[in-house]
């Protein structure tokens, strides 16, 4: 399986997709869920996809790592002799 972002009107969607062959070997792939607008996630909805995958590839918690941050303090130097050029 593996998340598939399709834009429609200006506007990208979540699906998840499975993919599998037929008889006479060729690939086909299968829309399992349709998860919404990217623009508008609904995060009831793509939690319970999450934990759900996570339990089953034997995972107990998240391995996502939360987002670090640096300041952009020590780039402004750089930023403002772009700038000026």
């Amino acid at each position: 399986m593996y998340t598939r972002m399709p834009r429609s009107g200006g506007r990208s969607y979540l699906h998840l997709v499975e993919s599998y062959r037929i008889d006479s070997g060729a690939v086909r792939q299968k829309v399992i869920a349709n998860r919404g607008r990217l623009d508008q996630p609904a995060q009831k909805d793509i939690d319970p996809l999450i934990n759900g995958l996570n339990r089953a590839l034997g995972r107990t918690t998240n391995a996502a790592f939360a987002p670090e941050y640096e300041s952009s303090k020590a780039y402004r130097d750089v930023f403002v002799q772009q700038l000026w050029q």
